[in-house]
């Protein structure tokens, strides 16, 4: 019998009152993460307080090779960085010993959201606290870990990644904001070396403090026609690419992480049959009938979908547009997975309201899947009106 369908008959008599979709969620067992892996909370992190930094991100990146020079040389900016970033495609992680820690059966491997700077261009933009720490591990060739990444890998100083295009050895482990939320942060040269060819966003310290829109003009001039994101300093949670939604660090403490290979296209991917087996299940929810999702997402859509159903806004759900597909974000080869691969967004009404568009979807449907738990995608800097995606775990389904 098929995996999704062992799972729709393990899970069928979930869905017979709305009190089984808050049991369920605290129920199901924790078998998307390897023992012995600890859980350092959503979202949290050690203390930390970094400078007042400004925030500047386009998708896809920054097109100009130039771009990096001329923010250093911005007249107003007493300090400029450009961060550069790519998926790295992680193949075995070793103790210090060098033992394996962790090594998915070939031709699987982690996919992992890495980051390379230049350690003194970088150095004013981390606390105090760990600058020193940061500077002489990247200045050394070694991987900066945030506590996070350090916990799902199980390693520490001395441990070594081994990415398909070559190794490293992790110098430090510090909080997540000290490296953007990233899996791993690398200098320049190593992550050229192991395939780091994106900038990817800038951190800037004006001479003066500048509001959002004066931020925005200040760099218009250098982007073109690209969607520009900009944020001033304590204006977002994760000062990074895509700041908007959580990084995917925090995707995989929530959803587990899978090992995947790409496919003949590598903006879709082979995800390992086992991580599907234990997350990624089909069952019947109000108003769309049949979803596959991953398991902990379910009781967050059907919660959405009974309230929706009971409400005068049931005509307003007009067809289910699909929820796990194994594809990164964007279809880019280089771009971390999609929340759709790990079964963590639902696309709704796709037909009315287009990527790139104008949403139309109400917005009493928006604030009660935000109620839900969910971060909706028309509010992101090109507009994806049909996409919901997993922000929180919703009030509704919390422990009392």
């Amino acid at each position: 019998m098929p995996p999704h369908q062992v799972a729709l008959r393990r899970f069928v008599a979930f869905a017979v009152a709305p009190i089984a979709v808050v049991a369920g969620f605290f129920l199901w067992p924790s078998q998307d993460a390897a023992p012995g892996r600890s859980d350092l909370g959503e979202g949290t992190s050690s203390p930390y307080s970094g400078p007042d930094n400004y925030l500047a991100w386009v998708p896809g990146g920054f097109d100009d090779p130039a771009f990096r020079q001329k923010m250093e040389r911005l007249p107003g900016l007493d300090e400029a960085v450009v961060v550069a970033g790519d998926t790295l495609w992680l193949h075995r992680t070793e103790d210090p010993q060098g033992l394996v820690v962790d090594e998915p059966k070939s031709p699987f491997a982690f996919p992992i959201d890495a980051f390379a700077v230049d350690a003194n261009d970088y150095a004013p933009f981390v606390d105090g606290s760990v600058r020193e720490e940061i500077v002489r591990a990247l200045g050394a060739g070694r991987a900066v870990l945030g506590e996070h990444s350090a916990d799902l890998r199980r390693l520490g100083p001395g441990g070594r990644l081994v990415f398909r295009t070559g190794s490293v050895r992790v110098g430090a482990v510090v909080p997540d904001d000290a490296v953007g939320w990233s899996e791993v942060l690398l200098n320049r040269q190593v992550g050229r070396r192991l395939g780091i060819a994106h900038e990817r966003y800038l951190l800037a310290q004006p001479s003066e403090a500048l509001t959002r829109p004066v931020w925005r003009r200040t760099l218009l001039p250098f982007v073109g026609d690209d969607p520009l994101r900009v944020d001033i300093a304590g204006a977002t949670r994760y000062v990074r690419v895509a700041s908007g939604v959580r990084p995917p660090i925090l995707v995989k403490q929530r959803f587990g992480e899978f090992a995947a290979t790409p496919q003949a296209d590598p903006a879709y991917l082979t995800i390992d049959p086992a991580w599907i087996e234990r997350n990624i299940v089909s069952t019947e929810v109000p108003l769309l009938g049949t979803v596959t999702c991953h398991r902990k997402l379910i009781p967050m859509v059907r919660g959405a979908l009974y309230e929706i159903a009971a409400s005068s806004l049931a005509s307003e759900i007009k067809v289910y547009s699909g929820c796990w597909a194994s594809r990164t974000v964007s279809r880019s080869p280089t771009s971390p997975p999609s929340y759709h691969a790990y079964g963590a967004a639902i696309d709704i009404n796709a037909p009315q309201n287009p990527y790139g568009t104008k949403p139309t979807m109400h917005r009493e449907i928006v604030r009660i899947f935000e109620s839900w738990g969910f971060n909706w995608g028309g509010d992101f800097l090109i507009p994806d009106g049909h996409h919901f995606e997993f922000w929180r775990v919703p009030d509704q389904l919390r422990a009392p």
